[in-house]
């Protein structure tokens, strides 16, 4: 006997998916990827920003002998520019630690990371304000001292019998006091542009929302 194909008691077969509908947005899930981004990319800011500083603290105290070493003979830095340039290089070598713990802990969804990386975005906002004021203060004498270590490089390599087409060219003071100018504002707010964002994420309601659930037990 041939089967009803209208027999009710079949059940009609599932309506295909259509291949051109949206996926599905979770939001809640997309909005909890944010600590592990943000947190990763401070990490990696924080490690190349303790090198960079850790070499610039070196480099303001021990340039004299670096160039020695290169069997070049120039003048010291001024002092000032020595005192400045390592206080300001320790001190954001520090904050670059606490950027480090801070970011691991946001990534592991920690409050205290958040806290961490939060007072670090401010003490980096403040650090930018003070080191383009330092940088203004220090500026006559740091160009003076790169005119006067140019020509002493141009007088060391003659000696070891360079050509003078050769040799480094001599630096105007006031060309490198304009370019240093333009230098300072372009990096004070590229050195701003991270901590100021990490300041809006960490403030914003949404986040703190969050960051208030990850210190509750969970249900």
């Amino acid at each position: 006997m041939q089967e009803d194909r209208h027999d009710p008691s079949v059940a009609p077969p599932p309506p295909a998916a259509d291949p051109f509908a949206a996926y599905p947005d979770d939001l809640a899930a997309r909005r909890s990827r944010w600590p592990v981004v943000f947190g990763a990319i401070s990490l990696v800011i924080a490690v190349c920003g303790f090198c960079v500083q850790g070499f610039g603290a070196l480099g303001a105290v021990f340039n004299q002998q670096m160039m020695a070493m290169a069997g070049l003979e120039v003048s010291p830095p001024p002092r000032i520019v020595q005192v400045v340039g390592g206080v300001q290089a320790a001190i954001l070598a520090t904050l670059g630690i606490v950027l480090v713990i801070g970011s691991v802990q946001l990534m592991r969804r920690r409050p205290a990371g958040a806290r961490l990386v939060l007072a670090w975005a401010v003490a980096r906002l403040v650090m930018v304000v003070v080191g383009l004021g330092l940088a203004v203060l220090t500026l006559k004498p740091q160009v003076e001292w790169q005119v006067t270590m140019t020509g002493e490089i141009r007088e060391s390599l003659r000696a070891k019998g360079m050509k003078e087409e050769q040799l480094p060219p001599l630096q105007d003071a006031a060309a490198i006091e304009r370019q240093s100018i333009w230098m300072l504002a372009g990096a004070s707010g590229a050195f701003a542009i991270w901590p100021f964002t990490m300041a809006l994420v960490l403030t914003g309601r949404r986040s703190r929302a969050e960051i208030a659930q990850w210190s509750l037990p969970p249900a």
